[in-house]
């Protein structure tokens, strides 16, 4: 019988991340011709209205040469509401420019064959218990604990001149997208194709978000469409409608892999249509 991750304890690993703000990067034109060309990053409630700075995040760019490019904090100048950054694109190609910031860390315990939030100390026996959490001090020595850290990178692409696919072609170990279409040259109703990998192997049927930007005053969300991975991982799919989307995922290792050191990656990518 195959193990189970209850729904709940999944939202109270998610707890406090409910109305919040979601971080992104990107730049005000991912084609060009200047030299120099101005990335932001935020935290944003509705796609692309940053509220807060980005903070927190390693940023580093993959030229279209192969260079690898670190970014200090201090590279960033920022308001209360936007951070930005102004990238030297001297040469024609594409850049990457990528942030990695790591997160908080959950617990759970395999308790009757389900895999349950595990919280420090004692139930409260006055209280009704729940049967999604399971309490330190009611586990067995020998039962079975693993830890779920959280990891989320954003990330995009400028092109200067030309689209070039040395830095697309790229892959990160860990999680990572494999762009198969290149993301600077999608345009309306053309088919597009990305691949999702774990420790660059694919990941199968997991639930993917693209997402508009805002353009109205509305604080609903702005799901534009839901795809779903198929059992190569690969993402399928086409943008009727010109302008600028995000493309989010939430992947969790499965408790079935080894190891008790699990990841859990938030990823979020921005693109144009043209």
């Amino acid at each position: 019988m195959k193990l189970q991750f209850s729904l709940l304890a999944l939202a109270l690993f998610s707890m406090g991340q409910v109305n919040a703000h979601y971080p992104y990067v990107a730049p005000l034109s991912y084609q060009t011709f200047n030299n120099h060309s101005a990335i932001v990053s935020g935290f944003y409630d509705n796609p692309f209205v940053s509220e807060i700075a980005i903070k927190n995040f390693n940023f580093h760019i993959h030229t279209p040469s192969g260079e690898k490019i670190h970014l200090n904090d201090t590279d960033w100048a920022k308001t209360q509401t936007l951070s930005s950054y102004s990238l030297e694109n001297k040469q024609d190609g594409t850049y990457r420019i990528r942030g990695i910031k790591q997160g908080s860390t959950a617990r759970f315990a395999l308790d009757q064959k389900q895999w349950k939030n595990l919280i420090n100390g004692t139930r409260d026996v006055n209280k009704a218990a729940n049967a999604n959490v399971v309490y330190s001090a009611d586990l067995t020595k020998k039962a079975q604990i693993k830890t779920v850290q959280t990891e989320e990178i954003i990330e995009t692409f400028v092109s200067r001149r030309a689209t070039t696919n040395a830095v697309v072609h790229h892959l990160h170990d860990g999680f990572d997208v494999q762009f198969i279409t290149h993301p600077n040259v999608i345009q309306q109703h053309q088919a597009v194709q990305f691949k999702v990998l774990d420790q660059k192997k694919s990941i199968a049927d997991l639930a993917v978000e693209i997402l508009v930007q805002t353009t109205d005053f509305s604080r609903e969300a702005k799901v534009y469409k839901t795809l779903k991975t198929d059992k190569d991982g690969m993402l399928n799919f086409n943008i009727a409608d010109k302008g600028q989307y995000l493309l989010k995922i939430d992947y969790q290792q499965p408790f079935e892999n080894k190891g008790n050191d699990l990841k859990r990656y938030k990823y979020t990518l921005s693109f144009n249509v043209i």
